[in-house]
Parts: C-alpha cells; structure tokens; sequence
C-alpha cells in the first residue's frame, strides 16, 4: 500500500509540473536502488545533455528500438550523410566538375518485389547464411496464371495447397521465379497459415512441383536449360 502511495504521489507530482510552463532544462530525480546514488538526487542538466544521457543509457535502448522501427514501418528512411568523400571513393564528373556520393547508408523498408530480386543474388547467401544453393538461385519458373480457359480448368482441378502456391506467386507481382524467391516467398507465416502445414512450405512446393510443370502453370528455364 506504502509502494502505492508513492508511485500515486510521484504521478500527481508530475503532472502538476506538466501543467506549468515548462523552462529549458530537464529535471532529473535519482532514488537509491542496487547501486548507490552519487551526488544530489535531483540534478538539473541541459535538454542536449539530457538527450546524450538517455541515448547512452542501456535502459532506454527498448524504447529507441521500437521507436526506430516505428518510423521505418511508417516509410520512414534513415540515411547516414558523411562529412566528406573517403579515400577508397571513387569521383563522379557531371559537366565537368568533380562530386563526391557522401551518403554512407541509407536504411528503409524494401519493397517486397526488392526482396525477390535480391535473393537471386549471390550477397543474399553470404549474408544471410540460408541454405540456398547456387542452383536454387540458377533453376527458375515462369509463372502462367489463369491466363487461358484450359489453364483455369486445371486450376480449378488442384489440391487445395498447390492452388495456394499458385495464388501466393501470382500474388507476388512478379511472372519469373528462381527457386530462391520462391522459398522466400512460401516460408512466410502467413503463407505457412495459408498452406495449412507442419512441413517446409518447399517440401510441399516439391511435392506438387512435377504437376504444376505438366500442367503448364509453371515453365521451367534456367539451370535445366
């Protein structure tokens, strides 16, 4: 109850002192814990300091994570300027005159065609370390959906999962897959929702690979070829 009546009184505290105007300093209330207090329990610092402080401080990396996520789910971009050009960076020369690119990194949510393209590429396995190998990436499909009456009637003859499958590609905006971006794009939870399945969505993808091919919803090209 004591615990109650404290926390009770801090919050009325301060929201007495939001209702007030508000100086250009930052208050600072310290109370003893598991480490000792050292120096004034109330400290008045600057909005800056204040600012470096609680970037600096390990109890609030939770909040700046989620927060940063916030802003790049928002469409939001972060992108990290340079002062100047690095030794290792090559010019660039429009209308004679010698520029330097001084954006280091840029940081924004990839569009999910991106995604696709990108897992064909060999950095998708270096950095990512899936195991996708370098025929996964070579072997592809050309999706043919729905896109006449025979193929339709087919369609409509499938298993319920091979219709998923079938459904997710088209759904993916793109008509070329490797096997990459197929596994990408079944091994989502949603898609594993939709599939209805204990197993590697791929395993499934396997199993009803021969017929979708037979039936002409997929062309093979690539390694094969």
């Amino acid at each position: 109850m004591a615990d109650a009546a404290v926390a009770e009184f801090i919050e009325n505290e301060a929201a007495d002192a939001r209702s007030q105007k508000l100086s250009n300093r930052v208050r600072i209330q310290r109370w003893p814990g598991e480490f000792t207090v050292v120096g004034p329990p109330v400290a008045m610092v600057d909005v800056d300091r204040a600012a470096e402080c609680l970037y600096g401080s390990g109890f609030m990396r939770g909040w700046i994570q989620e927060k940063i996520k916030e802003h790049l789910l928002a469409g939001g971009t972060f992108v990290n300027h340079d002062d100047g050009p690095q030794d290792y960076e090559e010019a660039v020369v429009p209308n004679g005159q010698q520029l330097y690119l001084r954006v280091r990194s840029e940081y924004r949510m990839a569009t999910e065609l991106e995604v696709l393209n990108w897992v064909d590429t060999v950095q998708f396995s270096a950095s990512t370390g899936r195991a996708i190998s370098k025929r996964a990436q070579e072997r592809g499909y050309v999706l043919h959906y729905h896109e006449d009456v025979r193929r339709i009637a087919t369609y409509d003859g499938l298993p319920r999962q091979a219709k998923v499958i079938l459904d997710v590609l088209s759904e993916a905006g793109r008509e070329e897959f490797t096997e990459a971006s197929i596994q990408v794009v079944l091994t989502t939870p949603e898609v594993i929702d939709r599939l209805k399945t204990k197993q590697d969505p791929m395993t499934v993808f396997a199993f009803y690979r021969k017929r979708l091919v037979d039936e002409e919803h997929l062309e093979e090209v690539g390694a094969d070829d």
